[in-house]
């Protein structure tokens, strides 16, 4: 059976709850399009995130890996296009080199027009976006296409920002930004993954 990679990150800043890892964790352990997936939660550091995702990657071998992100503000699952060699250094006006004399970018792997085409039918919008930012989103999803690049591995690499979870708004008694149900995410993640496994 092929085994599919799916990674979020823990709870940040001022977020108690991440709903890239509640996505994660629902979906741990189920089939999808023929594949196992395997659920990642990676720690919120620069370098921690990337020695847990390494080392699945080899164990699992995957025929896909699709990253998650929180992006609050957004209404929709946002499909990175690709990733950028730079990031946060010591402050977030600081930006270096993820891998020195690396390329300046990767683009994902995966098929974003395709799934994009074909998301109409669900209940999450589902769009295309330009790259994932500066932080630890971007980081991720730079390195992974690195990491499988330097193994002439045939790993399909996608990234996707989500938004809040209504749920988690609910919790916290707030509804100044958008959000969507934590079912109709997940969701969504489903049909990205059975759309880029077909």
């Amino acid at each position: 059976m092929k085994n599919v990679l799916l990674t979020g990150f823990g709870p940040f800043r001022e977020h108690s709850v991440n709903p890239s890892q509640s996505v994660v964790e629902r979906l741990n352990g189920k089939k999808i399009g023929g594949a196992k997936i395997t659920g990642l939660t990676l720690p919120v550091s620069f370098g921690m995130d990337t020695e847990l995702a390494f080392v699945a990657i080899d164990a699992l071998k995957p025929c896909l890996v699709l990253s998650l992100g929180l992006n609050a503000g957004i209404d929709g699952l946002d499909l990175e296009m690709f990733a950028i060699n730079h990031r946060y250094g010591a402050t977030d006006q600081d930006l270096i080199p993820i891998i020195p004399d690396g390329p300046a970018a990767y683009f994902a792997s995966i098929d974003i027009e395709t799934i994009v085409k074909a998301a109409p039918g669900t209940k999450a919008p589902i769009r295309k976006h330009s790259y994932a930012g500066s932080f630890l989103c971007n980081h991720i999803f730079y390195q992974t296409l690195h990491y499988t690049a330097s193994k002439q591995s045939n790993t399909k690499v996608g990234f996707v920002h989500i938004p809040l979870s209504t749920e988690q708004l609910v919790a916290d008694k707030s509804n100044t930004l958008p959000s969507l149900p934590l079912d109709v995410i997940t969701d969504g993640i489903r049909f990205v993954i059975e759309t880029v496994l077909e």
